[in-house]
């Protein structure tokens, strides 16, 4: 589908282009000149359009629509030689006829390449949706316990979080759960909210904040 989004896009640039060269031939009667353009433009848009944009922006636009993305195959932003690399040997993925060569190596490549991204050394994978930044706010912000592991920290973050939509009694429920994390005489609830904001704002908008 992403294909057919790109290829739906070259196509209306190839006809724009068209009809305006085939409208410069009827005025200036250069008809060789309008023709030799137009396949120099044909060339440059089948053979750099998917490479310009995944060089640029790791994406086409039928990419971007599906949450597709082409990065090399560590992980990292594809470069400008991996985009080249991958779309030139598109053409040996096409043999003998619609991708063929390509259709096989994908089905014998554990993370479906086709040649072209296997000597690219780049991978298309699916991109999840940003999620949104947070945006509670305490009146102040605490640095909690350096020992706290990474599970304690979403834990307070989602206590936090929720604490908006529930009663103070409800709260003070919810805060005795994360009681083991506490002094005894600390107030849980106030502590809890000092630690989230320090968490999701930053220590220096959290010093900020507190003062």
């Amino acid at each position: 589908m992403a294909w057919l989004i790109d290829v739906a896009i070259r196509s209306v640039i190839w006809i724009v282009f068209a009809i305006v060269v085939g409208a410069s031939t009827i005025f200036s009667n250069s008809g060789a000149m309008a023709v030799g353009i137009f396949l120099i433009m044909q060339f440059m848009i089948t053979w750099f359009y998917t490479t310009l944009f995944e060089a640029m922006t790791g994406s086409t636009p039928g990419k971007k629509v599906f949450g597709l993305w082409v990065v090399h195959d560590n992980a990292t932003p594809i470069t400008w030689s991996g985009a080249l690399i991958r779309n030139f040997l598109r053409v040996i993925d096409f043999l003998p006829f619609v991708y063929m060569v390509g259709l096989v190596s994908m089905l014998m490549d554990n993370r479906f390449r086709r040649l072209g991204d296997l000597a690219g050394g780049t991978l298309v994978i699916y991109r999840d949706k940003t999620t949104q930044t947070s945006d509670f706010v305490h009146d102040v912000g605490l640095p909690p316990p350096e020992w706290l592991t990474r599970e304690d920290r979403q834990a307070v973050v989602d206590f936090a979080e929720r604490s908006r939509s529930l009663s103070p009694d409800r709260q003070q429920e919810l805060a005795s759960i994360l009681s083991h994390l506490l002094d005894n005489d600390a107030d849980a609830v106030h502590t809890l909210k000092s630690w989230a904001h320090w968490i999701l704002r930053g220590q220096t908008d959290a010093q900020s904040t507190s003062v």
